[in-house]
C-alpha cells in the first residue's frame, strides 16, 4: 500500500495523528477542534509556559472554551510538547507560527523557516504539511519546499505533500469560529489537495479548494487588503468630515440604507491586529520582485500609519479648547485592545497614540477590562487602573480608543471633564466631547 492509500485509510478510520506547530490564537483553537473530532493531536511550541498550561488544562485563548480544552487534555486526545522530535508520530503537520514584520517593515520569515527545518529533521515519509500563517504569495513553493526537501532528503509528491490553507480567525467573533468558517485550501498537487481535504474535514465544516498554494496565499492577502483600503478610506473621510462639521457616523448610516453596491466600514484611531496592518507589506515585498508598484495599497497603508499622529493632534486640539497643553496634562485612555471585547493588543493603534502622547509630555494612564498591563513599542510599560468616578474626573482628558461593551457612555460623560471619543461610544458631540 502506498503513502496516499495508507493516509486515506487512516483518515477513514479516524486514526490520523495531527501535529499543530504554534499554539497561539490560531493553533490552539485548531488543535482543540481536531481533538474534539476524536483525532489524536500533538501541539508543538517552544514556549514552555504555554505547553505546561495546556497539559494542565489551563486555557489562555478566549476563543477556546475552557471546558473543551480540559476535556481533550483529560481524554489524552490532545497533548502539548516542546519536543519536536515527536513530529515523527504525526501524519499531518499544520504550521500556525507568527509572521511579524522586522524593523524595516519587511516580512520576518524566521518562524516559518524554523518550523520547516524542524519538520525536515523530524517528519516521517507520507506526511501532509500545511502552512496557515499569513504570508506573501509563492512562500509555500519557493520558500518552504526547498527547505523541507533539503533538510529531510525527501521528495515532494513522492514522500510528502505540501499545501497552504490561510487562517481566518476573527478573535471575539461569537458567530464564526474555526469550525464553521469556510477554509480555503491550495496544494502543490491534486493528490495533496485530496489528502488535505481528508485532514481538514475533521475540524472544518466547509473546505473551499483552489488550484494552487499561491492562489490561497493571495486570497488571504486580498481579504485583509480589502479591509485595509476601505477602513483607510473611511478614516480619511472621517478626518475631512470633522473639518467640515459633518457627522461621519450619520453619513455611513444613511449610505448603508442602499441595498446594493455599498458595505459599511467604520472609522477609528487606526487598524490593529496581526493581519490587516501587516499584510500590505507582505504583498509589497513580493510585488517588488515582479517590478510592480502597488500604489493604492501603499497609500492605504500610509494613511493607517499616520492615524496615531493625527489622533494625537485631536487630543492636543481638544485640550487647547480648555486652554491646556498636552505637556503635563493627565490623559486617561479607555481601552488598549485593537478591537472591542478581546484581550489582544497586537498592533493596536492605542499603543502608538500612547507613545506619542507620552513623548509630548502627557501623564498617561489607561483602563482595559481585558488587558492588565502593556509595553508599547516605545518601551513604555503601564498597568491598567480602575475605571471609576475618581479616575475619570482626575483626568484632564479621557480618550476612548476601544469601544468595549463594558464602557458605560453615560457614566463616562457624567464624570469626565473632557472626552476625545475615537470610537463613537458617545453619540453626540458637545463642548466637552470631541469626536473623531
Amino acid at each position: 500500500m502506498n503513502y496516499k492509500d495508507t493516509f486515506l485509510q487512516k483518515s477513514e478510520n479516524k486514526e490520523l495523528v495531527v501535529g499543530v506547530i504554534g499554539l497561539g490564537y490560531v493553533g490552539l483553537p485548531l488543535a482543540v477542534g481536531f481533538a474534539e473530532a476524536g483525532l489524536h493531536v500533538l501541539g508543538f511550541d517552544k514556549n514552555e509556559g504555554k505547553v505546561s498550561k495546556i497539559n494542565n488544562g489551563e486555557n489562555y485563548i478566549k476563543d477556546v472554551r475552557d471546558a473543551a480544552l480540559r476535556e481533550v487534555v483529560n481524554n489524552v486526545t490532545f497533548h502539548a510538547t516542546t519536543d519536536f522530535s515527536q513530529m515523527r508520530e504525526c501524519d499531518a503537520l499544520l504550521i500556525c507560527v507568527p509572521t511579524p514584520l522586522d524593523r524595516f517593515k519587511k516580512p520576518d520569515m524566521s518562524y516559518i523557516q524554523s518550523a520547516c527545518e524542524e519538520i525536515g529533521r523530524n517528519m516521517k515519509p507520507g506526511t501532509f504539511i500545511s502552512l496557515e500563517s499569513t504570508t506573501y504569495p509563492t512562500t509555500t513553493e519557493d520558500f518552504m519546499l526547498p527547505i523541507i526537501e533539503q533538510v529531510s532528503g525527501l521528495k515532494h509528491g513522492e514522500d510528502f505533500w505540501l499545501a497552504y490553507s490561510p487562517e481566518r480567525v476573527d478573535p471575539g467573533n461569537k458567530q464564526y469560529v474555526t469550525k464553521n468558517t469556510p477554509k480555503v485550501l491550495g496544494a502543490l498537487t491534486e493528490e495533496g489537495l485530496e489528502i488535505g481535504k481528508a485532514v481538514y474535514q475533521f475540524a472544518i465544516d466547509n473546505i473551499y479548494p483552489v488550484s494552487s498554494p499561491r492562489v490561497a496565499e493571495m486570497v488571504k492577502i486580498l481579504e485583509n487588503t480589502y479591509r485595509l483600503i476601505n477602513i483607510s478610506l473611511i478614516n480619511e473621510l472621517a478626518l475631512l468630515c470633522g473639518k467640515m462639521d459633518i457627522n461621519i457616523w450619520e453619513v455611513i448610516d444613511a449610505a448603508k440604507s442602499k441595498p446594493f453596491g455599498f458595505q459599511a466600514f467604520y472609522p477609528g484611531p487606526g487598524i490593529g491586529g496581526h493581519c490587516i496592518p501587516l499584510d500590505p507589506f507582505y504583498l509589497e515585498h513580493i510585488a517588488k520582485k515582479f517590478d510592480f508598484d502597488l500604489s493604492m495599497i501603499h497609500t492605504a497603508g500610509h494613511i493607517n500609519l499616520l492615524m496615531a499622529h493625527r489622533m494625537t493632534l485631536k487630543i492636543t486640539s481638544a485640550l487647547n479648547r480648555q486652554k491646556k497643553s498636552i505637556n503635563g496634562s493627565k490623559i486617561f485612555f479607555l481601552g488598549v485592545a485593537y478591537k472591542p471585547d478581546i484581550d489582544d493588543e497586537r498592533e493596536s493603534p492605542a499603543l502608538s497614540i500612547i507613545d506619542e502622547v507620552i513623548k509630548k509630555g502627557g501623564d498617561v494612564s489607561y483602563h482595559d477590562p481585558f488587558i492588565s498591563s502593556i509595553t508599547t513599542e516605545g518601551e513604555n510599560t503601564l498597568n491598567s487602573v480602575e475605571l471609576n468616578a475618581e479616575t475619570l474626573s482626575d483626568a484632564d482628558c479621557v480618550v476612548i480608543t476601544t469601544n468595549h461593551s463594558a464602557f458605560d457612555a453615560d457614566f463616562i460623560i457624567e464624570h469626565s471633564r473632557l472626552i476625545v471619543d475615537l470610537r463613537n461610544v458617545v453619540k453626540e458631540a458637545s463642548q466637552k466631547v470631541y469626536k473623531l
